[in-house]
């Protein structure tokens, strides 16, 4: 649950996630908010194409990134709760990974294989039969798309969501141009505040 959760709350690539380890995670006991500090991504690569019988796992540096690069993700209140709750439950890693597969299946990264399956589970359990049919929610990397989309509608610069996703501005405005078209009200009715503001200031 907390692997996908992380994709959702945090916009990370799964791969990031998959690279996750505790020493990169802020998560403060107060239930407020924390920080993810994303250093790499393990990818898993090899003859077969994505076939997980025949590929490798391989850590690598963030996309767009140099080696040694971090990159800082807000962590939200519920996203710490549950990360909280995810470390004392499960533990981590001997090298402080926290998303590995189980000590009956080698206890190695989490591979693309189970949290696909995984996905694919949780998603016939949750949806309607119509729902499930459609494309909603098709894929763990659509969690990911659900959280910049979220940010945009929520009024987040895109400037800033675009840092925080690992993403170029352009690539931003682009993919996601339809999740921010109709917010001329919003925008009109933020700018009236603003003006109101200034206006009560200037009568004083």
């Amino acid at each position: 649950m907390a692997f996908f959760v992380c994709l959702y709350f945090a916009g990370l690539r799964p791969a990031e996630a998959v690279h996750l380890r505790d020493t990169d995670c802020d998560v403060p006991d107060d239930d407020g908010w924390g920080e993810l500090r994303l250093t790499g991504s393990s990818l898993h690569v090899g003859e077969g194409w994505g076939d997980d019988a025949t590929a490798t796992k391989e850590d690598r540096e963030l996309k767009h990134r140099a080696k040694n690069a971090v990159r800082p993700v807000p962590a939200s209140p519920p996203l710490v709760r549950i990360l909280r709750w995810h470390i004392a439950v499960f533990g981590c890693a001997p090298d402080g990974r926290l998303f590995v597969a189980p000590r009956r299946h080698g206890g190695g990264p989490l591979s693309r294989e189970t949290y696909s399956r995984t996905w694919r589970a949780a998603r016939k359990a949750a949806l309607t039969p119509a729902q499930h049919r459609s494309p909603l929610a098709g894929r763990p990397y659509d969690l990911r798309h659900a959280c910049v989309s979220l940010q945009l509608n929520a009024g987040v610069p895109a400037t800033q969501v675009a840092e925080w996703a690992g993403h170029g501005v352009q690539v931003v405005l682009r993919v996601y141009a339809k999740c921010i078209e109709g917010q001329g009200t919003a925008a009109r009715r933020r700018i009236e505040d603003a003006l109101k503001l200034d206006g009560d200031q200037h009568e004083r």
